[in-house]
C-alpha cells in the first residue's frame, strides 16, 4: 500500500511540474513579439558580413542627414561669432558665446590681408569639420 500511494503522488508531482511548465513556456512566446525592423537588423549583419565585408556599419538616417544639412554650425572666437549660410561667410558680434544677429553681416575677403584669410580658412575649415560633403556639392554623388 505505502508503494501505491509514493507511485501515486509521484506521478502527481511530475504531472504538475510538466504542466506548469508548459504554462509559462506558452505565455513567454506569446509575450515575444518581433517588428519587421528588428529582424531586418538582424538579417543584415548576418548577411552583410558574409557578402559584402566592405559595407559601412556607420551609415547615418535620411533624418541625420537632413539635420546637419539644415543645422548651421557657429565658431565663436575673440567675441566674433563666424558661421556659413547659404554659401556666404558671415561674421557678428557675440556676447558670452551668443551671436548677436543683429549685427550680422556678410565678410568681405577683398579687403583682408593673407593672416586674416588665413584665420578664415581655419575657421572655414573647423566649421565644415572633416567632412568631404558640405552640402555644397551638386547632388550627384558619383562626381
Amino acid at each position: 500500500m505505502l508503494y501505491v500511494i509514493t507511485f501515486g503522488l509521484t506521478i502527481l508531482a511530475s504531472w504538475l511540474i510538466i504542466r506548469i511548465t508548459t504554462k509559462r513556456r506558452n505565455k513567454s512566446f506569446k509575450r515575444t513579439l518581433y517588428r519587421q525592423s528588428d529582424l531586418h537588423r538582424v538579417m543584415k549583419r548576418f548577411f552583410s558580413q558574409q557578402l559584402r565585408p566592405d559595407l559601412d556599419e556607420n551609415r547615418s538616417s535620411q533624418l541625420t542627414k537632413r539635420r546637419e544639412k539644415d543645422t548651421i554650425k557657429v565658431i565663436v572666437i575673440d567675441e566674433k561669432a563666424y558661421w556659413v549660410s547659404d554659401n556666404v561667410f558671415y561674421v557678428a558680434d557675440a556676447i558670452e558665446g551668443n551671436p548677436i544677429p543683429e549685427t550680422a553681416q556678410p565678410l568681405d575677403t577683398k579687403q583682408m590681408s593673407n593672416r586674416e584669410i588665413n584665420k578664415m580658412l581655419f575657421i572655414l575649415d573647423n566649421l565644415k569639420n572633416g567632412k568631404t560633403n558640405d552640402s555644397g556639392s551638386t547632388g550627384n554623388e558619383r562626381l
